[in-house]
């Protein structure tokens, strides 16, 4: 059953969550998006208003040539938020694949469901993973910025890395375009027969969802203009397979992550505690 709450103002931000029975998420796992590493979550900000509300930062998951790289604080009680490095120029398929080593290691050493934030590419990645059958116990899936339905912005980078100016790109060092181009096509706007319009349809379990979405109310501030992820496409609402299923929280910012963010994910936490 799922519970209507009322629309709530905190700072610039407006929450409507629809969120089924109240749960404890003591583990939370931060998962970044295209180009990204596990840092970002803390370089950008994100991290301190977890860490002020009494989070503490177990580190990060990584793969070197000698095999996976645990986090430092694996072991922490309480509430505990890690972060993992993943292969950010695959494709979806691909990086899910890492992610569940990680997890399947995580659950292994804390055995309790895991709370999911994932942002723009991340929070498709997060997805995919809980729609595993075989997945480790997910309690809920927040994400941030995210293409759930695609963006325009991934067919232009996938034409862009099938062309001489990707070509020109990787000459200079910049691989980013040419190596990405598995992951641009999975990330193209949801058409049946692509992957999204197939992820899409799937049944989709019963946690909690909710999406912090960009408004782009306007133009005349690009730093506050998400230019990468149209809105519609970050509201998990919008998937076929999870109408009324997500709450949602809007944010006047741009694409990337900040402090603001990490204060809505506390907001959102308390919310599913």
């Amino acid at each position: 059953m799922l519970r209507l709450m009322k629309n709530k103002v905190f700072s610039a931000f407006l929450f409507a969550f629809f969120l089924p029975i109240v749960v404890s998420a003591k583990t939370v796992v931060l998962i970044h998006g295209f180009t990204g590493s596990g840092m970002d979550w803390r370089t950008s900000g994100f991290t301190k208003p977890l860490e002020f509300s009494g989070w503490k930062d177990g580190g990060s998951y990584g793969f070197n040539q000698w095999g996976m790289l645990t986090p430092i604080g694996i072991n922490l009680k309480g509430d505990v938020f890690y972060t993992v490095n993943l292969p950010s120029l695959s494709n979806i398929q691909t990086q899910e694949g890492t992610l569940r080593q990680y997890l399947q290691h995580l659950f292994s050493q804390r055995s309790e469901p895991i709370t999911l934030v994932g942002h723009s590419a991340g929070g498709v990645i997060a997805r995919l993973y809980v729609l595993d059958p075989m997945h480790y116990p997910v309690n809920a899936l927040i994400t941030i910025a995210s293409p759930h339905l695609g963006t325009p912005a991934a067919k232009i980078a996938y034409l862009a890395g099938n062309s001489p100016v990707g070509m020109m790109a990787s000459f200079v060092g910049e691989d980013s375009l040419e190596d990405g181009r598995g992951l641009f096509l999975d990330l193209k706007e949801e058409a049946p027969n692509n992957f999204l319009y197939w992820m899409n349809h799937q049944p989709h379990p019963d946690i909690h969802y909710a999406s912090i979405i960009r408004t782009n109310d306007t133009i005349s501030k690009p730093n506050k203009f998400d230019f990468i992820v149209p809105p519609y496409s970050q509201n998990m609402n919008n998937v076929w397979a999870l109408k009324n299923r997500s709450g949602i929280a809007l944010s006047k910012d741009n694409h990337s992550l900040n402090g603001k963010d990490g204060q809505i994910v506390v907001d959102v936490l308390k919310h599913i505690n």
